[in-house]
């Protein structure tokens, strides 16, 4: 399956909402992957290790699985997720691009590619359950990275 969407970050036409800026944003997409535990639901131990200054493995425990990849950090533009297939996990990838169509206006691009370990019936509408389910994670990931940016710029007294 390849889905993907956009999700907006700031949004211009409401000037009492604080505005994330670009740094801003790329931090946050950072601190996605180094700090998982802010970012995903179920996780429970996870390990990271740094290859080079653009790529980190991580190794995450969720339930009922164990799930291996590989992060690849494209300076202020892109980062790429690519889930390690094993017997029990097909793998997969997504990608969370920067895009930026007028000055400000920050959104996030996430493009999923999901492969399946057993091929799905066309019974079950599978496919559109998990978009539904990425989009509303990734809602919740600009959501987090805007509260967590506005904390760092704006700290409590």
């Amino acid at each position: 399956m390849k889905f993907e969407h956009v999700v907006q970050v700031n949004d211009l036409t409401d000037p009492s909402i604080p505005n994330l800026s670009r740094n801003q944003l790329w931090d946050g997409l950072v601190l996605r992957a180094t700090e998982p535990q802010d970012f995903v639901i179920g996780l429970g131990e996870y390990e990271l290790e740094w290859l080079d200054d653009e790529r980190l493995k991580r190794r995450l425990e969720l339930p009922g699985v164990l799930v291996d990849d590989l992060v690849t950090f494209h300076k202020d533009r892109l980062v790429h997720y690519e889930i390690v297939p094993t017997a029990s996990l097909a793998g997969g990838s997504l990608s969370m691009r920067i895009e930026e169509p007028e000055p400000e206006a920050l959104l996030v691009r996430f493009s999923y590619c999901a492969r399946y370990v057993q091929e799905l019936s066309d019974e079950l509408p599978y496919d559109l359950f998990v978009q539904q389910a990425y989009i509303a994670a990734d809602i919740d990931t600009v959501q987090i990275i805007c509260n967590r940016m506005a904390a760092i710029k704006n700290p409590a007294d």
